[in-house]
């Protein structure tokens, strides 16, 4: 598991990360046009002028009767820039708190000592969502993305066909509180970290959530996790620790997946952003390529088409990383 000063590394990471993005952006912005297109209509004849403000004034230039189609682009991406340029700002001062909050991490790797006491791994448990994409980093050459979770995120598989389990006493031991959502799934807090437990959902679904005998907890039920089961990886995060985690590239096809659910909106943004920096690695992994490429022959048609306009909303939500995008697309559409 990484240390504090692991921890401490990568936000340092994502901070120089993010400073340039904010350099970038700012040089691009620097040279697009700014401001707005107003039609104003005349004897019958439409004119067209451009409106931007210098200092405290208002100026005005003079199109003519008709907007070139390369003005109406640079406008168009001034516009995506200036918002990524907001984002990258905020995730700035997000950064320079996190740092001084890294040593939290602390209860993660009090927990996945136990889970390895309990031989969690060899049950089939997975660590899945954002720590999941920390460990990522960490084992594998990919670009540093800043953390923006205190949730633990575990997966359990049903039917569970490993021995059993004591999740609830394990955590309860480390300080955790067990508490229970509106559905009846299971979750634990404590010093501000939260552990949930999910498990793919049945094709009926299943209101209130059904406890799962091996590790005694009643995880959250929901929709596509099955993908995450195919070949996971187990990776060693501390001497004596190891974790389960999902494919590189099951976990890229099921961000993009899920990022376009209704539910996940307020998500979506990170979703997508985890999906493409973990495409940057897959794409020049063969292995993970190979991957990528069977899984997508395998999916259901309805989740291709997730897939689908998940990739059409990156090229707005990561306007910076669209070459990537577009060699995602090559590969799966």
């Amino acid at each position: 598991m990484p240390s504090v000063n692991d921890i401490k590394d990568t936000l340092r990471e994502s901070q120089e990360f993010f400073r340039g993005q904010e350099r970038s952006l700012a040089a691009r912005l620097a040279v697009l046009p700014k401001g707005r297109i107003k039609a104003d209509r005349k004897g019958g004849e439409i004119y067209f002028y451009l409106q931007y403000r210098k200092g405290r004034s208002v100026k005005t230039d003079y199109l003519g009767k008709s907007v070139q189609a390369d003005l109406r682009a640079k406008l168009a991406e001034r516009k995506r820039l200036e918002k990524e340029l907001a984002l990258v700002r905020e995730k700035l001062k997000l950064l320079r708190t996190r740092r001084e909050d890294a040593d939290f991490v602390d209860p993660l790797l009090s927990i996945l000592k136990a889970l390895t006491k309990e031989h969690a791994r060899d049950a089939g448990l997975e660590i899945i969502g954002s720590w999941c994409f920390l460990l990522y980093q960490k084992h594998f050459p990919m670009e540093r993305y800043a953390l923006k979770t205190d949730d633990l995120d575990i997966l359990i598989p049903r039917p569970f066909k490993g021995r059993a389990i004591d999740l609830a006493g394990s955590l309860q031991r480390l300080g955790f509180i067990q508490h229970f959502n509106a559905d009846g799934s299971t979750y634990f807090s404590s010093s501000g970290m939260k552990v949930d437990f999910l498990t793919k959902a049945g094709r009926e679904g299943s209101k209130p959530s059904r406890p799962v005998k091996g590790p005694a907890v009643a995880p959250q039920e929901l929709r596509y996790l099955e993908i995450l089961f195919d070949e996971p990886l187990v990776l060693k995060v501390a001497r004596g620790v190891k974790a389960k985690v999902p494919a590189p590239a099951a976990f890229l096809l099921h961000k993009l997946i899920v990022a376009t659910l209704p539910e996940r909106r307020g998500k979506r943004e990170k979703d997508l952003r985890q999906a493409v920096y973990v495409a940057k690695y897959v794409l020049t992994d063969r292995s993970e390529s190979d991957r990528l490429r069977r899984l997508w022959r395998e999916l259901p048609r309805k989740w291709k088409a997730r897939v689908g306009k998940a990739l059409e909303e990156s090229r707005h939500a990561v306007p910076l990383e669209e070459g990537v995008v577009h060699r995602l697309r090559e590969v799966l559409v």
